[in-house]
């Protein structure tokens, strides 16, 4: 601990920008039809029973199919867009978006079942380790991603995962200095005039992993800073910053007022780039667990859904291309018992260190998924506007559908209470026990088949699933545009 725990300027794995180049902002798939869901994710941390819950949602995702009007067969799998994540979550979206849904069951058998635990604790305990901490460069996070490549990753780059037809991945991480969410996407990369499709897919999911205090963090030049740089690279002007800030001309200094989480996010960006009257100078990143700012990842959605997102989701949805939109939120947050409140005795150092810790990221998982609900509430205005025009025109695109699913333990029914005892007692580490993991699969099939509102998406794509219920999804579901609503 005395070793790990000394100041250490670590090896900068990031690469500049090419002179003239940028990140390709690539945007998603529109649906083929506008009957097609575009269905995007976010994945909450968790360790392995993080992985695993995201894992066993995709699974079950991929076990239906909808027929199109022209008789084609579409599977709900295919039709993810996006998928946020964080943490444990962060392993199963690198993982989907490097090899796709025909080789997910890999994961299972290269990590989910693998003591990692033991590999890391024995690495901890190589006296070549204490000496490697000691006398150079390397770190704790180094013996982490070195982890991931051996059993997942290979050395694989995001270059590999960023491609046409894939779903866009948005693995994140806090950065250290600010608390601000830090996204490995294109964008936040021609902030930092970096080349993200050089840089190892492991080194976004450590990041997104890095535990406090069990990890050190994750480290990155900010190139864009003049004591780093200079920038060589074309970095798009994205006029939204400085309309936002109120340093352009078009600017009416609405938007700290109107949206002061689209200030922020204007605000954090302009540091990142050094841009004029910077709020912070940032020459350096030291990137952790993205739980400590967002443990559901639904920031990132939210961006993504913005105008000035590359995704072009809004645009699609406002145009008539998509139609429906599915927002699945899985939540693996664990709350075990402890002895803490049952006894007398003013807690230790380390209690007070675990609270510190873990509490906190706990507790933004519930701030997040507000902010996902606050996506919903826009998406669902979306529709009545559309709605209303509908009204006039006939010939109008059908309003959006927006159904809102969130998997989570506290939604087993009573009589399911055993399996969720289970579920929660579960430890955050990066090992699970057979029964465990058996769990855990059997908890992501369970509650997403439970939940009404995908219920109604599939009996809305005509899909024939024995457990639907039209009596439940409509006392449980109505969405907007359904009778009576």
């Amino acid at each position: 601990m005395s070793l790990s725990g000394c100041d250490t300027i670590p090896s900068y794995y990031n690469q500049p920008l090419g002179p003239g180049k940028s990140n390709p902002r690539l945007a998603i798939a529109a649906p083929a039809h506008p009957s097609d869901p575009i269905i995007v994710l976010a994945f909450s941390g968790g360790g392995s029973r993080a992985a695993a819950l995201g894992l066993s949602v995709l699974d079950e995702l991929a076990r239906y199919s909808y027929t199109r009007q022209d008789g084609s067969t579409v599977r709900l799998i295919d039709q993810v867009k996006i998928v946020s994540s964080v943490s444990g979550g962060s392993v199963t979206a690198a993982w989907f978006g490097l090899v796709g849904p025909e080789r997910m069951d890999e994961l299972r058998d290269k990590f989910l079942t693998k003591d990692n635990m033991a590999t890391l604790e024995w690495e901890a305990a190589d006296p070549i380790t204490w000496a490697r901490l000691a006398f150079s460069s390397y770190t704790r996070m180094d013996a982490f991603t070195a982890l991931l490549d051996e059993r997942l990753f290979a050395g694989h780059t995001f270059a590999e995962m960023m491609q046409s037809g894939k779903p866009r991945i948005l693995m994140n991480a806090t950065d250290m200095s600010s608390g601000e969410v830090f996204s490995f996407t294109p964008e936040h990369f021609d902030d930092i005039c970096s080349d993200l499709n050089t840089l190892p897919i492991s080194a976004g999911v450590a990041s997104s992993a890095a535990f406090p205090v069990a990890l050190s963090p994750y480290n990155l030049k900010d190139y864009s800073a003049p004591a780093v740089g200079p920038c060589k690279g074309a970095i798009p002007q994205d006029e939204w910053i400085a309309k936002d800030l109120g340093t352009s001309p078009h600017s009416d200094q609405a938007t700290r007022y109107i949206d002061v989480e689209e200030f922020k996010r204007a605000r954090y960006v302009n540091a990142l780039r050094n841009g004029p009257q910077a709020y912070r100078a940032i020459s350096y990143l030291h990137l952790l667990d993205g739980g400590v700012a967002d443990n559901q990842g639904g920031h990132s959605i939210v961006e993504s859904l913005s105008p000035h997102s590359a995704t072009q989701l809004l645009y699609d949805l406002n145009s008539g291309v998509a139609s429906r939109i599915v927002v699945i939120a899985v939540n693996a947050r664990s709350d075990p018992d402890n002895t803490l409140s049952k006894k007398p005795n003013v807690p230790g150092v380390l209690d007070e260190l675990g609270a510190v810790v873990g509490i906190p990221i706990d507790a933004t998982t519930a701030y997040s998924n507000s902010s996902v609900q606050l996506l919903v509430d826009e998406l669902n205005t979306l529709h009545d506007q559309q709605a209303a025009v509908k009204k006039v025109d006939s010939t109008a695109p059908d309003p959006i559908r927006v159904y809102n699913v969130t998997v989570d333990f506290d939604q087993f029914h009573n009589d399911q209470a055993v399996l969720r005892d289970q579920l929660k007692a579960i430890g955050t580490s990066w090992n699970l026990s057979g029964p465990d993991l058996a769990a855990v699969t059997k908890a992501g099939a369970t509650l997403l088949q439970q939940h009404p509102c995908f219920q109604h998406l599939l009996q809305d794509l005509q899909v024939n699933a024995s457990f639907v219920d039209p009596k439940f999804i409509g006392n449980a579901c109505k969405l907007n545009g359904d009778p009576d609503n």
